[in-house]
């Protein structure tokens, strides 16, 4: 903790360049430290902890792309010059994907990936860049999105027309919001905490860094709705006095990051920001575990992103060591319609992937069964394919059998719901290679902060027998520093008590 806070005051140069941010503009270990004062070892330490400062093209190896052909999109791209892998690049509906530059491209659904990584020719990019996200509603009016659907409002500008703090505060406690980023808490009690602390100031974070695979609707509201997030981000100001806030895109959205700059030079123009509350966009790098609110900040500040001991939370000291709202994009886009309406917002954007007829975003309102959600909106399995499972909720999320498909979507009766990623697998995909693509994505993402999670994911990738399976599951979730290694067990546990011993057969 306290390197973390010497760190943290010489972690940017005299123009506030932090670290992170010179090394992504492709600086040198060398010229970054000497520019920050930071030891070389902590300059190297920050560069090992982001796959995006590894040298593209970027490979995306989420659940949907993983069981999509991902290890033979690598093969083909290694052919052409080196590649790296990542773990997911919101783009679950279009398997399998990788990044190149500034742009994200995709497999078409009219080809194989055979005639479509053979038609590429000389180079490493195939000509044929993403189609648009589909997107649909099971609920009227939407919430999530209403900006984007037809006849959605689509005010823009107009998002921005709040009322005073207090009045906000009443409407989202009134509602009972709670955050959409996996963990539910109370948005209204977050809001408080935060004001309720006595600072010099405050800051609100935008948490856009979207990890999980399978999930991609922050993604479509950062791109295409940046107004409703930055208004649900003013809000928050307005409640807990904050003058001073950030938007985290994760590296892996670049039309995210262009979008929200945009809209914040519109939002500027046009006087709604820039005179009581300004915004900055921080772009990520490519590391899961920086969703956890104390890892984004530590990266925010140009560090490694890792996990911090709680309390205090961010909410007491977090970015600077100052009082932060540190709060999901979906939880803060539907900000605004709750102020202005004083109504419930009781949807959730779902994200459908994998064997699915229609893949794409779905808001549903909470309680849905995950079978009608996937008959009505996805269409069921495609042509000539079963359902053997559902990885809803990402890694840490929880894997359902087909039959259990009448499971309720809700924080309540689902914990592990998460960002509501779903990523259907059909009947070829085993158990064990569920398991098997589950631990690798838990070793590679640890932060490696703590020594259960650490030491505990990486022996998970050795298959041990069940006895030691178990043992070294409750070793994680007993003394891992947060959420990550404490959920890292949830799916496999689905998996033991739904497959037993099938996790185990080659």
């Amino acid at each position: 903790m306290i390197l973390h806070e010497w760190a943290r005051r010489h972690a940017a140069d005299a123009a506030g360049r932090t670290a992170l941010a010179r090394l992504l503009e492709g600086e040198r270990d060398d010229e970054v430290a000497r520019a920050t004062g930071l030891p070389p070892a902590v300059v190297a330490g920050v560069r090992s902890s982001y796959d995006l400062l590894v040298p593209g093209p970027h490979v995306c190896d989420g659940t949907a792309c993983h069981f999509a052909g991902a290890g033979k999109l690598a093969a083909e791209l290694e052919l052409r010059g080196p590649a790296s892998r990542v773990r997911c690049l919101g783009h679950c509906y279009a398997a399998p994907t990788f990044l190149s530059g500034d742009r994200v491209f995709a497999k078409p659904a009219a080809q194989t990936l055979a005639s479509w990584v053979g038609g590429w020719g000389e180079g490493a990019e195939p000509h044929e860049d993403l189609a648009p996200l589909p997107r649909r509603s099971l609920v009227d009016p939407p919430i999530v999105l209403r900006n984007l659907l037809p006849g959605g409002r689509r005010a823009g500008l107009g998002e921005y027309e709040l009322p005073p703090g207090p009045d906000i505060l009443a409407a989202i406690a009134a509602a009972g919001l709670r955050g959409r980023g996996g963990a539910a808490f109370p948005t209204a009690a977050k809001w408080e905490a935060a004001r309720g602390t006595d600072a010099p100031e405050r800051f609100v974070v935008a948490n856009g860094d979207e990890g999980d695979p399978g999930s991609f609707v922050d993604r479509l509201l950062l791109e295409e709705d940046p107004h409703a997030v930055l208004a649900g981000m003013l809000a928050c100001a307005r409640v807990i006095g904050a003058r001073r806030g950030f938007v985290y895109v994760r590296g892996e959205y670049p039309r995210a990051r262009a979008a929200v700059r945009e809209a914040i030079r519109e939002a500027r123009a046009a006087g709604r920001l820039g005179v009581h509350f300004e915004v900055e966009v921080v772009s990520g790098a490519g590391a899961y575990v920086c969703g956890e609110e104390t890892a984004l900040l530590r990266s925010i500040e140009g560090l490694r992103g890792e996990s911090q001991p709680k309390p205090p939370y961010p909410t007491q000291a977090g970015l600077l060591g100052r009082p932060t709202v540190v709060q999901n994009v979906e939880t803060l886009a539907v900000v605004p319609w709750i102020a202005r309406t004083r109504r419930r917002g009781g949807t959730k954007a779902v994200s459908l992937s994998g064997a699915i007829a229609h893949p794409g975003v779905v808001e549903v309102a909470l309680g849905t069964s995950l079978r009608r959600v996937l008959t009505e909106a996805g269409g069921g399995p495609p042509a000539g394919c079963r359902w053997g499972m559902a990885l809803v909720g990402g890694p840490m999320g929880r894997v359902l059998p087909e039959a259990r498909f009448d499971a309720a979507l809700s924080y309540d009766t689902l914990p592990g719901l998460g960002h509501a990623g779903i990523v259907l697998l059909d009947e070829t995909v085993t158990p064990r290679a569920l398991a098997e693509h589950l631990f690798a994505f838990a070793a590679a993402e640890s932060c490696g902060a703590c020594t259960p999670c650490r030491v505990g994911t990486a022996r998970l990738r050795a298959m041990p027998d069940r006895a030691r399976l178990e043992r070294l599951l409750e070793t994680l979730e007993m003394g891992s520093l947060c959420g990550f290694g404490q959920g890292v067990p949830r799916p496999i546990r689905d998996l033991l008590e739904q497959f037993g011993d099938r996790v185990f057969a080659c």
